[in-house]
């Protein structure tokens, strides 16, 4: 019984050990995401920008309520995007929190939520939402934001 105790408090240590351990190229695609969400945070399209690549594969699902959703492929459409989205709310009102990330190689999956007051409206609202990046080169070639879409349609209508 004593063996087995010790084998599995081995197996579960050496598991919980594993499970902390980030190669190099895991490192540079968090702190890759974590950048970007500061600038994201900081409201500033141009540096949002500068962190994608000239060529991305950027896409929110597309509403007719919502200008900056649908697809994107060139690096220049990026900062119009969050200029365009940043207009429609309410200055300090905007809190984007990404509370986890799952990171595997070059690629990381965000869960976090995000609030917001429209301004032509006064209306709040708070979602959760998730994102999956692609970094390469310490820039994001890929981007994919999974929301509540109905949310926010409801709220700007």
């Amino acid at each position: 019984m004593k063996k087995t105790f010790l084998m599995l408090a081995i197996m579960l240590l050496s598991f919980s050990v594993q499970a902390q351990v980030y190669t190099d190229q895991e490192i540079q695609t968090k702190q890759t995401a974590e950048k970007f969400f500061g600038y994201i945070g900081a409201k500033d399209p141009e540096k949002i920008a500068s962190m994608v690549s000239e060529k991305v594969d950027w896409y929110i699902f597309e509403s007719k309520y919502m200008p900056w959703t649908g697809h994107r492929s060139k690096r220049e459409e990026i900062s119009v995007l969050f200029k365009t989205l940043f207009s429609y709310f309410v200055d300090g009102s905007e809190k984007l929190e990404a509370q986890s990330f799952l990171v595997r190689g070059n690629e990381v999956a965000v869960f976090g939520f995000v609030e917001r007051t429209v301004k032509k409206n006064g209306k709040h609202f708070k979602m959760p939402l998730a994102i999956h990046l692609t970094v390469e080169n310490n820039l994001i070639s890929k981007f994919s934001l999974y929301e509540e879409t109905l949310i926010i349609e409801k709220v700007l209508k």
